[in-house]
């Protein structure tokens, strides 16, 4: 017995009409018929091509890991992995002797290098308890550089990070100073430097 439904989906309901009217038709309309469904064939399957490639360029949810960090942006903080204490005065954080960021290379580092910077305040108190401090940064074990501050003072510590350490979608970046002040009946804290910014900038 004959159905009266239409097949499913566009192509067996085309090639059913195409049957139908084949029949009918004169062999000049027959290969123009053939011809019209051979295209309309071809257009559906690039179309579909399309949307699948738009799909897969949609970027992925989720917070994105920053190339820069001020102490002052409260989304810093997840980034701040270890020997930073809260924020004070709205915009700088003491540090611990030792403390570590999370950073995202930026376009093109992994290809020219970056330049790591750290911006800092050594108070008055930290010369007059350890009369200079020397601060070393790594990464993945590697030293970047040191420096020593005997005068307090606001400074921009930099230092020069190879491709090859930059070539993961992030990096920890490692920081140690030499010595700090310990624990006190005022302040239970370890206090290293005050840190106000740190970030990486492509070469």
């Amino acid at each position: 017995m004959q159905s009266n439904s239409n097949p499913p989906g566009i192509w067996p309901r085309i090639g059913y009409a195409v049957s139908l009217t084949m029949i009918q038709l004169p062999k000049t309309r027959r290969a123009a018929l053939l011809t019209l469904a051979t295209l309309l064939l071809l257009t559906a399957c690039r179309g579909k091509h399309n949307r699948v490639a738009i799909e897969n360029e949609e970027p992925e949810g989720g917070p994105r890991i920053a190339s820069s960090l001020k102490m002052s942006d409260p989304a810093a903080t997840q980034q701040l992995l270890k020997g930073f204490y809260g924020l004070e005065g709205g915009a700088w954080r003491w540090t611990a002797r030792k403390f570590s960021a999370l950073l995202r290379p930026p376009i093109a580092s992994p290809q020219r290098g970056a330049t790591l910077s750290l911006a800092i305040s050594i108070p008055d108190v930290v010369i007059k308890q350890l009369a200079a401090v020397t601060l070393t940064a790594s990464v993945a074990g590697t030293k970047l550089k040191s420096e020593t501050w005997s005068k307090p003072g606001s400074y921009t510590f930099t230092a020069d990070v190879p491709p090859d350490l930059l070539i993961k979608e992030a990096i920890t970046v490692d920081f140690e100073l030499d010595k700090a002040i310990p624990p006190g009946p005022s302040d239970q804290r370890e206090l290293g430097i005050i840190a106000t910014a740190i970030g990486l900038e492509s070469k």
